[in-house]
């Protein structure tokens, strides 16, 4: 499976479409007890006050708004943060590779890490995104175009 294939299952797994859900169950990742409407960066990060919580949407729509991405759902939801590097996963270009990398690093694998101690289900999914983040940091690095 291609990475933004890969991004593409985990965002239909949360949204509870057919495809999602099998490939949530090959990962062994149980989503039934999760609920969506709390998979958010803004309600997820409390290793942030408040107030700079109550600004990540904002932070995490200007990542979206920079490469072209419209948000269907709330910035800051899991789904739409998944779907995102769904969509630049798609571009082969050292520049979107740069833009994942530090995407993943500063907002989804922080959420996520959170999201797990909401809904354990959730641990394929970050070990996933953690392991495609170092991918790409070695791609990075190691890139010569």
């Amino acid at each position: 499976m291609d990475r933004a294939s890969l991004y593409l299952a985990m965002a239909l797994a949360l949204l509870g479409v057919r495809e999602g859900v099998e490939f949530s169950r090959e990962l062994g990742a149980d989503l039934e007890g999760c609920d969506r409407r709390i998979l958010k960066a803004s309600i997820l990060r409390v290793d942030y006050d408040p107030v700079t919580r109550s600004l990540l949407p904002r932070a995490i729509a200007e990542f979206y708004e920079n490469t072209g991405f419209e948000a269907v759902e709330e910035p800051d939801s899991l789904v739409t943060m998944l779907t995102f590097i769904a969509q630049l996963a798609r571009q082969d270009s050292i520049e979107s590779l740069k833009i994942q990398h530090r995407f993943l690093r500063v907002h989804l694998i922080p959420t996520l890490a959170h999201a797990v101690e909401k809904c354990q289900g959730l641990k394929p999914f970050l070990d996933i995104v953690i392991e495609d983040a170092d991918y790409l940091k070695q791609m990075l690095t190691t890139d010569s175009r």
